[in-house]
Formats: C-alpha cells, sequence, structure tokens
C-alpha cells in the first residue's frame, strides 16, 4: 500500500474517528484539536496528505457508506485522479441510523436523548427544534436488533469495498467500535459473507480501536469511551507499521 503518490485522506466514521473528547470531557464536537488528533489526523499528517475529516459523532454505518460513495463519485466525476485518493473508514456500533426531517440529516443510536435535538437545529441553538420522543421511542423499540444491525454493517463493508476497488481508490478499513467476534458468521449461517469479507483491506478484522486499549489504558478513556491523544497515538502507529509493511511486501 504505496501512500507516496497519494494527495488527499479521507477519513468516515463516527465520533471515535472525529477524536471526540480529545480536547477535554464534554468536547464531542468536530473542532480542529479532536480531529487533527484523532488517528485518522495523525496518520495523514505523518504521511503528508491533504485531510478531510467527514466523521460525525453519533454517525451510523449507513452515513458512513453514504459518505464515501458521495464523496468518492464527486472526486471522480471533478475529473481529479482516484489514485491521489486514500480512504479511512471507521465502523461504528450496530444499531444507529441516518434519518432525515424537512431536509436536515439526523443520526440516532440507541440511548438517545431526543431533548438534544428540541434545542438544535443545523447546528445552532433553536428552541423550537423538532420533538423526536415519540419517534425515539418506536425506534428504541424495533430498531435495536443488534444481530440484523451487524448483518447489515458486514454488508456495508463488502460492497464499501467493491465500490472503492472499482473506482481504483487504496482504503483502509477497520472497527472503530462494537468489534467482530467471529462466531457470528457460523452462528448465524453466514459462511458465504465470510468468504468474501475484504480480509487485505481490513485491518485486524477481529479487534476494534477501542478494544485494543480498553483493558490496558482504561484510564484514558471517558465515561463515553472515547480515547485521549495517547491511545490515538498508539492507534496511529499499528496503523503507520501495517501500511508500511504493506508497501514493502
Amino acid at each position: 500500500m504505496d501512500l507516496t503518490n497519494k494527495t488527499t485522506l479521507l477519513a468516515v466514521g463516527c465520533s471515535h474517528m472525529a477524536g471526540s473528547e480529545i480536547e477535554g470531557p464534554g468536547y464531542t464536537g468536530r473542532s480542529k484539536i479532536n480531529t487533527n488528533k484523532a488517528w485518522a489526523g495523525l496518520l495523514a499528517k505523518h504521511f503528508n496528505l491533504n485531510y478531510i475529516n467527514l466523521s460525525v459523532p453519533g454517525g451510523s454505518n449507513e452515513y458512513i457508506q453514504r459518505t464515501i460513495v458521495e464523496f468518492v463519485s464527486n472526486w471522480i466525476t471533478e475529473k481529479r485522479d482516484p489514485k491521489k485518493l486514500f480512504v479511512v473508514v471507521g465502523w461504528s456500533t450496530n444499531e444507529r441510523m441516518e434519518f432525515t426531517w424537512k431536509g436536515q440529516h439526523y443520526h440516532w443510536a440507541n440511548g438517545a436523548d431526543p431533548q438534544a435535538f428540541v434545542n438544535t437545529l443545523g447546528g445552532t441553538i433553536h428552541t423550537n427544534g423538532p420533538d423526536f420522543t415519540n419517534w425515539f421511542k418506536a425506534l428504541q423499540l424495533y430498531h435495536t436488533d443488534f444481530d440484523f444491525g451487524f448483518y447489515k454493517k458486514i454488508i456495508s463493508i463488502i460492497t464499501t469495498n467493491t465500490f472503492l476497488k472499482q473506482c481504483g481508490v487504496d482504503h483502509l478499513q477497520v472497527s472503530n467500535c462494537a468489534k467482530i467476534i467471529g462466531d457470528e458468521f457460523v452462528h448465524f449461517g453466514w459462511e458465504g459473507l465470510d468468504q468474501i469479507f475484504p480480509q487485505d483491506s481490513y485491518f485486524e478484522k477481529y479487534n476494534s480501536f477501542i478494544d485494543n486499549y480498553l483493558e490496558s489504558h482504561s484510564e484514558h478513556f471517558t465515561d463515553w469511551l472515547h480515547a485521549d491523544e495517547l491511545v490515538h497515538s498508539l492507534y496511529a502507529k499499528k496503523l503507520i507499521q501495517h501500511i508500511e509493511e504493506k508497501n514493502n511486501d
């Protein structure tokens, strides 16, 4: 995986890719400090690449896949060389979903507080924002099927890999959280999906960014399980080593 001919690194994921709370507990937004010190930002700095981080705190796997397809499609439409682009994908938890209301995109996660949406709209204070209380109650009842969410995530991993390879875009996929255990494929009869899983572009299939360090560096995580600058730097070093080893193969 030679990055010497790349100009741009695109990062898409959830809060763990956005570097939430690196700036400090409670600072979950996409601040410059958070995104630059996230592991994806450290990769871009190491390989001297322009850095675009479209990760969204609370973002779903639907959002991640859609954003990658849109960005890469526009990149190619603008006659930009796909070989100059490197994409890093950080998959999120299984039950999240993206939805729209009056032209705005929103992200629901298990346990999301609808009051937060009443008070904000489009990133600004707006006390008359949408009230999703009943909608979130319905999602809590009917959209928390972890197994089906896992199935959809595996489909997204496979189809994103196929799309990027078809476009000629080098990429690296990881689990930011909610790691793949391994026995799910046999338990649910999904051996076919396991056979076509993109082993060559997925880093540590049976591990995740969070699970790498949660036990050994528990004091470096917030109550929301967001890692600090040290943990992001440790993971970036692992990925840099992995990329450089693949380049030497």
